[in-house]
Order: C-alpha cells, then structure tokens, then sequence
C-alpha cells in the first residue's frame, strides 16, 4: 500500500507493506503512479543487483537503478521477482512493457526522510523524489 503526498518542490510517498520485499515492491510501484506512467504491449526485463550500506540506501539505490532503467528502455517496470534481498544486497528481475510515455519527470530519489524500520509487524518508509 502507498499514499502519494504532495510537496512544493517534490513528491514524498508513504509506503507500508507486511514484508521487506513488499516494501520495494510497492515503492516502485508508487515511484511510477507518481510519474503517471503509461505503456504499451512490448514485455520488457532487466536483471539488477548490487549491494548498499543499509536497507535504507539499498531502497533508495533499487529505486533510482529502475528509474535509470525505465528511462532507459523507456519501460513502465511493475513487477519485480527477486533473487536475494538481505539487508544489504538485493539480486532482482525488474518486469514491466515498453514503450513507456512518462507524464511527470522525476529527476532523482532522494535520501531526505528515508528511513526502512519495522513497525508493529509491518515494514515502513517515507521517500521523497525529486521533481
């Protein structure tokens, strides 16, 4: 579940899930409803992994690798199947359709107010992007 809340200069998004890989999973998710993105039919997969400081920066890292991506491969990414996600390391396939039409720009996800934490059983962030 996310909740998108507006900012002057950015965009934050609350997101709450059961699991850690909820968590990423629906943070991408929010990540493209901001940027109110649309697809075609073209079925398109990349495979990501690498490894961070914490869980936080691995988050912030995941997401800014598909926002890489997708203006890459101009592809809207909505599913993705991982391989191994630890505290610090995360190994995924990122699945979604291209060509992708992006109606609001993020220029880049920021670490201002992240901060992954379990609380009463349900993993939980606040992200901010860049727009």
């Amino acid at each position: 579940m996310f909740e998108i809340v507006q900012h002057t200069a950015d965009v934050r998004l609350c997101v709450r899930a059961p699991s850690i890989e909820d968590l990423f999973r629906d943070a991408m998710r929010g990540m493209f409803a901001i940027m109110q993105a649309r697809a075609g039919d073209e079925i398109v997969s990349r495979r990501i992994a690498f490894d961070s400081v914490d869980r936080t920066a691995l988050l912030v890292d995941f997401l800014s690798e598909v926002l890489s991506r997708a203006h890459i491969d101009r592809a809207l990414f909505d599913e993705v199947s991982f391989e191994s996600l630890t505290a610090t390391e995360i190994a995924a396939i990122v699945t979604g359709r291209a060509p992708a039409r992006f109606e609001q720009d993020i220029k880049a996800v920021t670490y201002h107010e992240a901060d992954v934490r379990l609380v009463d059983g349900a993993w939980e962030t606040m992200l901010v992007f860049d727009i």
